[in-house]
């Protein structure tokens, strides 16, 4: 072997062993940006750490989400479409104004997440925690929220037309002035919750009648 060669072949496997060094040390917050970008390559990142990444107004439909670390980040306007966020931890994200159309939300955690003008239109939200959150404006046509808690949530001035939310927990959640025709809430708990000026028209209530006008043996006011 000539000594050129052996000096190039030296210098290689130097080269190779400083860049394993330096990967084997990349601090562990480094990882999180490997996840946001994987996210806007292959469009998912399933079980994914992205806890206070700025996607708004990113292109996220038919994303797959489901188990994500989504919590304070900001989807602001994004458009996530039928995209899957099953389980995903949505903690005081801001998904204002964002198109959610068909997005898969059971057992997610919204606690305190801002979801006020989202069309959340044929949502999936069953079993999804949505204490405190904040969907003034939404719309939540046609969507399914069996077994979902609401309890203070802020849901004024909302479209919940034809609304699945057996057995959710309504408990001190305001939906007044909110359009709720055709709504399904059998089993559901509606104590300390307000709906003055909600028009709750054929709507199935906690006892399975249809709603009278009277919401107040429910332990709800009007």
């Amino acid at each position: 072997m000539s000594i050129k060669s052996w000096f190039r072949g030296f210098s290689a496997m130097v080269i190779a062993l400083f860049l394993s060094f330096m990967f084997c040390n990349l601090p562990a917050h480094a990882f999180v940006a490997t996840d946001y970008q994987k996210l806007l390559i292959t469009n998912a990142c399933n079980n994914c750490d992205l806890s206070g990444a700025d996607l708004s107004y990113k292109d996220l439909y038919g994303s797959a989400l489901n188990g994500a670390n989504l919590s304070h980040a900001n989807l602001a306007g994004a458009l996530l479409n039928d995209a899957k966020l099953r389980g995903a931890n949505l903690s005081q994200a801001n998904l204002s104004e964002g198109i959610l159309m068909g997005i898969d939300l059971s057992r997610a955690d919204l606690t305190e997440a801002n979801l006020s003008k989202a069309d959340l239109y044929n949502a999936l939200l069953s079993s999804a925690n949505l204490t405190k959150a904040n969907l003034s404006s939404s719309t939540l046509d046609s969507s399914v929220a069996t077994d979902a808690n609401f309890s203070n949530a802020i849901v004024t001035e909302t479209t919940l037309k034809s609304i699945i939310l057996s057995r959710a927990n309504l408990s001190n959640a305001d939906f007044s002035n909110s359009k709720m025709r055709n709504s399904r809430l059998m089993s559901s708990n509606l104590k300390g919750a307000k709906f003055g000026g909600a028009d709750l028209s054929n709507s199935v209530m906690p006892d399975s009648t249809t709603y009278n006008g009277d919401v107040t043996k429910f332990g709800a006011s009007n």
